[in-house]
């Protein structure tokens, strides 16, 4: 597996009654990007956490870097006023759907300058990739869901390598600092399929921390399928 591919760890299907542990055992497992997902029961038909468990994460491990995919409908006026708890210093990605948002939050998210964090588009499986063509130029990060959002622990949908595959013809040599990101059914085969069309981030959840095998297993499995 190359080695400029991030492992994110999702912690939607950690065990919270031992957290602490979960954490401790991606970080001895080589692992710095902790993948917090967002859900309002709006957007995504399940209900999951926000800025204090954030907060309580980033206390308990300065080192982790927090990308944080918010799987929500926005109902503040302003993007940024809603954005604005969850802009803690070790957030350094905020991802937000495509499907989500209006035109105008749209826009304003785009448009936002020097925001503190890199800016992301994630977009669902039945959405065409085409879809957010026009709007890369202003963004860091597109996510490319691999499952419907909403739920850990589903298979992976084997259409999305044709995605990659079509961002990555699409970008060619004019955005080469854009991260390809995969959300969903990530494990040892499908991280081998994604990044060998061009994918630089994987989200892990389940794969990770619901296995039999300890975390540094999994990790390392992650990094010497072939």
């Amino acid at each position: 597996m190359k080695t400029n591919v991030t492992i994110a760890a999702s912690v939607l299907t950690a065990n919270y009654l031992s957290l602490k542990d979960d954490l401790t055992n991606l970080q001895q497992a080589g692992i710095n990007w902790i993948h917090f997902d967002v859900m309002d029961h709006h957007f995504v038909p399940n209900l999951s956490f926000g800025p204090k468990i954030l907060s309580d994460i980033c206390q308990f491990n300065p080192n982790f870097n927090l990308d944080c995919h918010l799987m929500v409908k926005i109902t503040t006026p302003k993007v940024h006023d809603y954005l604005k708890p969850f802009m803690l210093p070790q957030v350094k990605n905020i991802t937000l759907h495509y499907e989500a948002l209006t035109k105008d939050q749209l826009t304003e998210f785009l448009m936002w300058k020097n925001p503190g964090f890199k800016k992301g588009l994630a977009i669902n499986p039945d959405t065409a990739i085409s879809k957010i063509f026009h709007y890369l130029p202003y963004l860091d990060t597109i996510l490319i869901m691999s499952v419907k959002p909403g739920a850990g622990g589903q298979a992976f949908i084997a259409d999305s390598t044709n995605k990659i595959k079509l961002l990555v013809a699409h970008i060619a040599n004019n955005f080469p600092n854009l991260t390809i990101g995969v959300d969903g059914g990530i494990n040892d085969l499908t991280a081998h399929a994604c990044i060998n069309v061009g994918a630089n981030y994987l989200v892990a959840g389940s794969y990770l921390l619901n296995s039999n095998n300890p975390i540094k297993t999994q990790v390392d499995k992650l990094f010497s399928h072939e």
